[in-house]
């Protein structure tokens, strides 16, 4: 049985990301949460909009303190607020609750759940045959990531065929029930467009409500209880160079 097509494709040609959250811009089309912004689309319904509001007051910004990014609502045609648990508008990067610590969502509220790994089946990591002389021990840890750095593919689509320097890349390893993939990603790549971009790759479906994170993986023990990554922030910022990561639930 086909499975449902859940989220859209970014319109933009040079993305066509499929984003499982898309975005409805003024224009009609759907975004990814990176190229919703009416300049980055250049999007003909927010260029009138500008010609006819030259003299009138500055965007309204996301109510996130420190943001300057224009709210959600200025480009779209949603008239409800962004955040449907604190009733208040935010740009495309902090419209979700975990974005903004939202003070009223039910996940401040309760317990934090018992995480599982979305990916299907349970993993282990693959045996490793590391030695346990530290000096020994650091030899091996850069034999590794040089071979990773050989085998890793992009994590961006559009960055195939490209060899940025090493010192412009983060390298992650992805478990999987099948195996252990690994991919790379530019430096200025925040968590949330790589989990994305890694959902694509590995071509994984999730209900259009489930909430997604990437974890670490650390051990040998597929219970042990992973570090959430913070979608809003840069992944670089996050892991080390070489770090193993899989996909988990909140939910």
């Amino acid at each position: 049985m086909d499975l449902p097509q859940i989220g859209a494709h970014c319109s933009l040609p040079s993305c066509n990301l499929l984003d499982f959250l898309p975005i409805t811009c003024r224009c009609n089309q759907s975004f990814c949460s990176e190229h919703i912004s009416p300049d980055l689309h250049e999007c003909p319904a927010f260029s009138r909009r500008v010609e006819s509001t030259k003299s009138s007051d500055p965007l309204p910004r996301c109510f996130l303190d420190g943001c300057q990014r224009p709210r959600l609502r200025n480009y779209t045609n949603a008239i409800d607020e962004t955040c449907s648990h604190c009733h208040q508008s935010f740009c495309a990067e902090h419209r979700h609750p975990d974005t903004h610590m939202c003070p009223t969502s039910p996940a401040q509220a309760k317990p934090t759940p018992s995480l599982k790994p979305r990916v299907p089946g349970k993993f282990k990591l693959p045996p490793r045959k590391a030695p346990s002389d530290p000096i020994k021990f650091a030899q091996w840890q850069k034999m590794e990531l040089m071979k990773m750095r050989h085998r890793a593919a992009p994590g961006d689509p559009r960055d195939k065929g490209a060899s940025p320097p090493p010192d412009e890349r983060i390298h992650v390893k992805i478990l999987t029930e099948q195996a252990e993939r690994m991919f790379w990603f530019r430096k200025t790549i925040v968590a949330g467009r790589a989990l994305d971009l890694l959902v694509a790759q590995l071509g994984l479906s999730f209900p259009a409500d489930q909430a997604l994170k990437l974890g670490t993986v650390s051990g040998s023990d597929d219970e042990q209880c992973p570090i959430l990554l913070q979608n809003d922030q840069l992944l670089v910022k996050q892991v080390e160079d070489g770090n193993c990561l899989s996909i988990y639930s909140t939910l």
